[in-house]
């Protein structure tokens, strides 16, 4: 027999109800997919500044190497092996060195986008002539838009270096 205390109990937990209703399972959604379609592209650009940090890094390290090539070999180098660096190209960049003939003052490193997605890079080592001293000066530039394909190459004078239209100069930035 049941007292009335317990038959009280049971009788408010039979109007309660133990589970989520439509409603509440519907906001739950809404909020999340809110959330998500916040959070996505913050993840995909985050991906993208990743990938993008291989470029920028190949080519620091192309006009680094360049600079201590020319230094001890009076020439620059037209390919990443004779520099001794193993760059390879990627499934998000392809890479390059451009060096003129015998006694071009300058050699080119170029990180062509091989997606839409992604910013191009062009990195250049030169020897200038400042205030009648020779120098050797390098300059990173990326450009401004994400496109497929090559960068401008830097403007050469042969007193400087700089970005051409279309890039920024990292090193500045």
């Amino acid at each position: 027999m049941l007292t009335r205390r317990t038959s009280k109990l049971l009788q408010c937990a039979s109007q309660n109800s133990f589970g989520f209703t439509l409603i509440e399972l519907l906001v739950v959604i809404i909020i999340t997919s809110i959330l998500a379609a916040i959070a996505l592209p913050a993840f995909l650009s985050r991906a993208n500044s990743a990938r993008q940090a291989e470029a920028k890094t190949y080519i620091g390290t192309l006009n680094r190497a360049q600079q201590a090539y020319a230094i001890e070999h009076a020439q620059f180098a037209s390919n990443p092996v004779t520099l001794g660096i193993a760059i390879r190209d990627s499934t998000n960049y392809k890479y390059e060195i451009k060096v003129g003939g015998n006694g071009t003052p300058y050699a080119i490193h170029y990180a062509d986008s091989r997606t839409g997605k992604l910013r191009a890079y062009v990195g250049m080592t030169a020897l200038i002539q400042s205030n009648g001293n020779p120098s050797m000066e390098t300059v990173l530039c990326e450009a401004i838009n994400p496109t497929g394909g090559r960068a401008s190459d830097p403007i050469y004078s042969p007193s400087s270096v700089e970005c051409s239209p279309g890039t920024q100069n990292l090193a500045k930035n």
